[in-house]
């Protein structure tokens, strides 16, 4: 009987039991990602010729994607479609670390000091990938009327 009860309380515990959040869910192990350290707010541009150092030089524009704390993050690119030519780049607007992932590290919100400053860095990671699947999220030129 005792037997019994035991594996019928490890079943349940098994089913009520959930596993931590290692903020890593939106990675595609399939993909490639390249990192960029960013430590104050500002307009980050990716020349071409970096690019060409890591080996995308014959990437589409239109393909390029960037992450940020698991969201994905608008980028523009100076050409819609194809490949960069030698002036060409990529540009994103990029911030530094806040504490708004730090939230997940104490039991309560309210004891959270700031969200503003990290406790750990101030540095933010942005991570640059290709995605030749589907639409990635861009900043348009529009006419200023």
């Amino acid at each position: 009987m005792k037997k019994y009860l035991f594996t019928l309380s490890l079943l349940l515990t098994g089913i009520i039991c959930t596993a931590q959040v290692y903020n890593n869910e939106w990675i595609d192990y399939t993909k490639t990602y390249f990192k960029c350290k960013v430590g104050a707010n500002g307009l980050y541009r990716i020349s071409q010729s970096s690019l060409a150092a890591i080996g995308l030089s014959a990437t589409p524009a239109e393909h390029f994607q960037l992450w940020k704390n698991g969201q994905e993050m608008a980028l523009f690119t100076s050409v819609s479609s194809g490949i960069l030519g030698n002036s060409d780049f990529l540009e994103f607007y990029g911030e530094m670390n806040d504490g708004v992932p730090d939230k997940q590290l104490y039991k309560q919100d309210s004891l959270q000091m700031s969200d503003h400053w990290s406790i750990l860095t101030d540095t933010a990671a942005y991570f640059l990938t290709v995605n030749a699947i589907g639409t990635n999220k861009r900043i348009v030129n529009i006419a200023n009327d």
